[in-house]
Parts: structure tokens; sequence; C-alpha cells
């Protein structure tokens, strides 16, 4: 095998620069910590965050839902409109329910991630930092079942903590897969 394919097996993620690993990997640090930190919080600011996104998307497309040029779509685009400002106000007022709902869909979540990263680690082997990526996906599959376990009644606090603990071994793994790349040989 020649050094320039070794070097090209052992790059971090494809398409991905080691200065955005270092990057996202120091970010998701930093809010896994902050969630873990504060855990009620963070549940009840992803709840309104998620209403917020869902009302205001709702808001936006509903009038080109009416003023549309294409008559066909102007049903169908409204109701989705209409429905995105009902969930984000619903979302609002009820907030607890939102928050259930909102960790169970989570659960899936970090279970489907965490199967997804255990096959990606895997097939990254040639990568010194692969390791991390399997650790973090079998994180991800045990905090999966952990969340529906304990679901719903301690909800209110899962959501903000173990997404913080998700977010940790995922800055883990992309740090880990950043500085186990080789360095860019001047050329």
């Amino acid at each position: 095998m020649s050094k320039e394919s070794s070097e090209k097996s052992r790059t971090p993620v494809p398409g991905i620069s080691r200065g955005w690993l270092i990057t996202g990997g120091i970010l998701s640090l930093l809010v896994g910590v902050l969630a873990m930190s504060f855990p009620l919080l963070f549940s009840l600011v992803v709840a309104q965050l998620l209403g917020a996104f869902l009302l205001a998307g709702g808001l936006i497309s509903l009038p080109g839902a009416i003023f549309g040029k294409h008559a066909a779509h102007r049903i169908l685009s409204a109701l989705s409109a209409v429905v995105r400002i009902a969930v984000g106000i619903t979302m609002f007022v009820c907030m607890t329910s939102s928050v259930l709902v909102i960790t169970l869909v989570f659960a899936i979540y970090l279970f489907v991630e965490g199967v997804f990263l255990c096959v990606g680690g895997l097939q990254m082997r040639a990568n010194p930092g692969w390791i991390w990526t399997l650790v973090s996906g079998i994180a991800s599959l045990v905090l999966g079942v952990l969340v529906y376990a304990r679901w719903p009644t301690d909800a209110a606090w899962l959501l903000g903590l173990y997404f913080g603990i998700n977010m940790i071994f995922n800055a883990s793994a992309m740090l880990a897969l950043a500085f186990g790349a080789p360095e860019k040989s001047p050329a």
C-alpha cells in the first residue's frame, strides 16, 4: 500500500476537515456540560425552542400557501402550515406534555444514532480514533434504553441530562477522530 493511499485511509471522515471536527468536538463538549449542569432548564429550553421553530415555520409558510401561484398545492401547504402553528402553540401551552413527547422521541433518536455510530465506527477502523466512535455509539444505545426505561416518570430532567451525556461522548469521538488524523503535509 502506498503512503498516499495509507494517508487517505486515515482521513477522519471523508469530506470533513480536521479543523471542523475539532470545532464541532469543542462545541459539543460545551453544550454537553451546560445540559448536564442544568438538565431541567435545558429540557424546557429544548421544548420552547422546538415550539418556537414550529410556530415560526408555520407562520412563514402560511402566506405562501394562501397566495402561492400553484393552486393544486395550496390546500396541503396551508394545512401543513396550520398544523405547525397549532403544534408550536400547543408546545408552549402544554410544556409538561411537550417535554414528555420530546423525551420519548429523544430515546428513539439515541437508540437509532447508537446503531449508526456503532456501524460507522466499525467501518472507520483505519483511523486511530475509530474506537471512540464505537464507544459513542454504545453509549447512545445504552442512554436510549435508559431514557425509555425511566420515561415518563423522570422525563423532565432526563432529556437535559442524557442529552448532555450524549454530547460529551460525541465530542470525544469527534476529537479522537480529529487528533487521530494525519497532519496535512506541505505540498
